[in-house]
């Protein structure tokens, strides 16, 4: 009785290992697809990088449990040097707004202000509540088909592949990846938000939570180009 037991325990044990095993490679391989997908159109360069006329800045929140998260600071410094570099001429903020105490697109759109950017040079999305609803949003809403994302390499990498697979003309700007052990659970993380979008486009038909009327991008000149008008 006791040797039948001890081999059922086994056998589950092994079955368990199994399952696990096949779900680690199955969120290995479908990573690995998006980064080949997406490599070509990631860029750490400013030069390089192609000439858009709207970016777009996936939100996260602008305080970690360490303070200050640098996620959020290097996509501000990010986007702000993409404008001033002349790479745009507009930016998309696009993030969660839970409440009237946490509003991402209001708080990016204010540092970017302090770093130089015009007002009217930021438009907010306060319906991107994740990434596939920023994407989406970016062209339903604002109508913009061709873009460049800014965050984090890791998580541009996914952003882009969504892009592609709407047929949208979209490219990267990476921002700086944050160092340190606080920082490996967002990139731990990153395998299952991959996974989750390969089965929102081809499973799920997922949709964005929110969509709504039309939100119209006008596009302004550069500061300098209205002082050298001047």
């Amino acid at each position: 009785m006791r040797t039948r037991i001890r081999n059922v325990a086994i056998a589950g044990l092994i079955a368990t290992g199994l399952v696990a095993l096949t779900v680690a490679v199955a969120v290995w391989a479908v990573s690995s697809h998006i980064e080949r997908t997406a490599s070509a159109h990631l860029y750490e360069d400013l030069a390089s990088l192609p000439r858009r006329d709207v970016g777009l800045v996936l939100g996260t929140s602008r305080f970690s449990t360490d303070g200050l998260n640098e996620f959020y600071t290097a996509r501000i410094e990010a986007a702000a040097a993409l404008y001033h570099g002349r790479k745009i001429d507009h930016i998309i903020v696009s993030g969660s707004n839970p409440s009237r105490y946490y509003n991402e697109p209001v708080v990016m759109k204010r540092d970017l202000v302090e770093l130089d950017v015009p007002e009217a040079c930021i438009t907010e999305d306060r319906g991107g509540l994740r990434t596939f609803d920023s994407i989406v949003r970016a062209d339903k809403v604002m109508g913009q088909q061709s873009f460049t994302v800014v965050s984090q390499r890791f998580h541009a990498a996914r952003a882009v592949y969504i892009g592609k697979h709407f047929g949208l003309d979209v490219s990267a700007f990476c921002a700086k990846d944050p160092v340190g052990p606080s920082h490996y659970g967002a990139y731990l993380r990153e395998y299952g938000a991959r996974f989750k979008a390969i089965l929102d486009l081809t499973v799920l038909d997922t949709q964005p939570k929110y969509l709504g009327k039309p939100i119209e991008i006008r596009l302004q000149p550069h500061r300098d180009q209205v002082l050298n008008a001047d």
